[in-house]
């Protein structure tokens, strides 16, 4: 890698000794001069760096070579993909859900591509990534859909600022939608606004500039691997019982609505991406949380932009009955006992909706359609 960093500065001295201004002293020809040079040994290390096979690799690299390993080791079975944040790392075993649709006759296997605070872009990045390296496209892939993602599009500055995780998912499609659905009001006032639009330009420049690229950058291949599911057995903070019974107890909101223009567009896009890419149908689901206010946003989109297509919304009371006890991570996440009645719960919808009888139906063996 030291030997790879040296040539890419080289790169940079011979661009700038090549295009520095030829009279010196003058501020304009210099500053043209200096911002040519800065060009082209920024589109040469990018171009270098991809001949190389080399990114910014993140714990989202990791995600993504544990899932192609799992698919690796069981490849003739229909696939179903989730992808989420935090919200479905905690809540959604992957394994536990494929025993269970195994259990009541269906071949598939699930998997889960989620990381904590990850946007939609940055998850759509690296669905892509292991979709590139799948041998077939999987047949249902379903997009968790949020509030707090949805109505904050730079909700990632949250949770990490000026990280690798940042840096590499800023480019200009994802800078452009952030910038789109920050002037669509998704920000807490004028102040706000001009935070989250500073933050943004600044780590469009960082990516642009490749800043991270080569000291810090890797081939995704070889970056290790990382499951998913992140059970959890120890609550991070205190849930007050009252709070809890009474999100939980709420009852849902069946107004059908639209989500904020900015991302009801992306997920358009990220629909007729997928289906270009031969997934047969996308769906979208949300893990249960304990606030009544967010599981009515994902119902009225359920009943509103999303009603053609699969939404499993977390809003069965049985469900939620069942998860009054201490089974929270915090007041947005389960535990891995709660994780485990959800994913018992999510195979009934799955099947409820009908999407799996549409899906192809593959041939595997007994031992490995065993449970």
């Amino acid at each position: 890698m030291n030997l790879l960093v040296f040539a890419f500065a080289a790169i940079v001295l011979v661009s700038a000794h090549l295009l520095r201004a030829a009279r010196p002293g003058h501020l304009a020809g210099g500053a043209v001069a200096f911002l040519i040079s800065l060009a082209i040994s920024v589109m040469a290390v990018k171009a270098a760096a991809a001949s190389f096979g080399l990114g910014r690799t993140t714990d989202f690299d990791r995600v993504v070579n544990h899932a192609v390993a799992q698919v690796e080791a069981d490849p003739r079975v229909p696939l179903i993909v989730f992808t989420g944040a935090s919200y479905s790392r905690n809540a959604l075993d992957g394994e536990a859900l494929t025993r269970q649709l195994r259990a009541d006759g269906y071949p598939h296997r699930v998997i889960n591509l989620s990381l904590e605070a990850a946007s939609l872009a940055e998850r759509e990045a690296h669905l892509d990534a292991f979709l590139s390296r799948i041998p077939r496209a999987p047949d249902l892939v379903f997009v968790e859909v949020a509030a707090a993602f949805d109505q904050h599009p730079a909700q990632f500055f949250d949770n990490s600022k000026f990280s690798l995780r940042g840096i590499e998912q800023f480019d200009l499609r994802t800078s452009a939608w952030t910038g789109v659905g920050l002037m669509q009001g998704g920000c807490a006032g004028a102040a706000d606004c001009a935070k989250q639009a500073g933050l943004t330009g600044a780590h469009f420049g960082l990516n642009a500039l490749n800043i991270g690229l080569v000291s810090q950058g890797e081939r995704a291949e070889d970056a290790g691997d990382l499951a998913a599911y992140d059970p959890q057995y120890t609550a991070r903070e205190p849930v007050d019982p009252e709070f809890r019974l009474d999100g939980l107890r709420a009852g849902p909101n069946f107004a059908p609505r639209p989500g904020p223009l900015w991302i009801a567009s992306l997920r358009a896009q990220l629909d007729a991406r997928l289906t270009a890419r031969g997934v047969r149908e996308v769906g979208y689901y949300f893990p249960p949380v304990i606030d009544a206010h967010e599981r009515a946003y994902v119902d009225g989109l359920c009943l509103g932009e999303l009603a053609s297509a699969p939404c499993i919304s977390p809003t069965d009371p049985a469900l939620l009955a069942a998860l009054e006890g201490e089974v929270w991570f915090d007041h947005s996440h389960l535990l891995a006992p709660g994780a485990e009645i959800y994913t018992q719960w999510l195979a009934n919808e799955l099947i409820a909706t009908g999407a799996l009888d549409r899906a192809p139906r593959f041939q595997i063996s007994q031992e490995a359609a065993a449970p």
